[in-house]
């Protein structure tokens, strides 16, 4: 049984890849990156190397694999987000379907119930849409916030001991670890006994306002640190500055503004199933502290 997966030079593809190489699972790895894969990964494994937006290559590529991990990438270049993920999906569903893949694992978004309104989480929502259409077994991963946000945040931690971002400081999102993300992923794509379309949100260790999470790495960090909530059109305008196009800049401003919005909840209910068991203190410790 051969699985494809896409991104595996990402934080969460190459986590999968990992895991399911490890026990020697057939992979079949699609990359436009081969040289940033782990030298017994790429020997081992079956590399194809195009781009995900190329639906030819995406079809020709996965020919015979038996499962596929199929992950949306954000592209800060694109002048069209939303027409530029809805290609992708269409790659992802015709290789599914000319190449009756019968298990889909697809990471989605909390959020991507809502087929507007949601930034790059309503174009999300159009991949689960057509993935869907394919009639395939498929589980959509819907995901809270990633605690792998705060590595952006690395500078103004040193220099400020800030936090910056669009968020109120008592907003509570459901903070999640990708490596928690991908092992989920990782146990559907092994397991392959199930059956139907299937959509499991993903929702970490616990909930935390944007203060707590700024009290936990002043404890764990030992130094204080304090969330900034910066408006709208400054988060637009440094996504501009580090080169996003117009469109991706208002796209993601749209998203962080409905997150934010007290009315604004998840669609699946945070139950034992959703909890994965990475807490924001273990994953400040593991990944955050030694950068600092």
């Amino acid at each position: 049984m051969t699985i494809a997966i896409t991104t595996p030079t990402g934080n969460i593809g190459n986590s999968v890849t990992q895991q399911l190489f490890t026990t020697g699972e057939p992979l079949v790895l699609l990359t436009r990156t081969p040289e940033k894969l782990d030298e017994s990964v790429r020997q081992a494994a079956e590399v194809r190397i195009g781009s995900l937006d190329d639906l030819n290559f995406v079809v020709q590529a996965t020919q015979g694999v038996d499962a596929l991990f199929w992950l949306t990438p954000y592209n800060f270049a694109t002048d069209n987000l939303r027409q530029w993920q809805q290609q992708l999906g269409k790659g992802a569903a015709a290789a599914v379907q000319k190449n009756s893949i019968a298990h889909v694992v697809n990471l989605s978004s909390n959020g991507a119930h809502l087929p507007e309104g949601m930034g790059p989480i309503s174009g999300l929502y159009a991949v689960e849409q057509v993935l869907n259409q394919t009639g395939a077994n498929i589980v959509h991963l819907r995901p809270g916030f990633f605690m792998e946000n705060y590595l952006w945040q690395l500078d103004s931690l040193r220099t400020e001991g800030k936090v910056f971002m669009p968020t109120p400081n008592d907003r509570r999102m459901a903070m999640i670890a990708t490596q928690d993300i991908a092992n989920v992923a990782a146990k559907w794509l092994s397991d392959r006994s199930w059956s139907g379309q299937i959509v499991q949100g993903l929702h970490g260790a616990a909930d935390l306002s944007f203060d707590e999470a700024a009290d936990i790495l002043s404890q764990v960090l030992n130094k204080p640190i304090t969330h900034a909530q910066i408006t709208p059109e400054q988060f637009r305008q440094a996504l501009l500055n580090q080169g996003a196009t117009a469109d991706v800049a208002n796209q993601y401003s749209e998203m962080w503004q409905a997150l934010s919005h007290q009315d604004y909840a998840p669609a699946e209910p945070r139950t034992e199933a959703t909890t994965t068991p990475t807490t924001f203190a273990n994953f400040v410790r593991d990944r955050l502290l030694s950068l600092l």
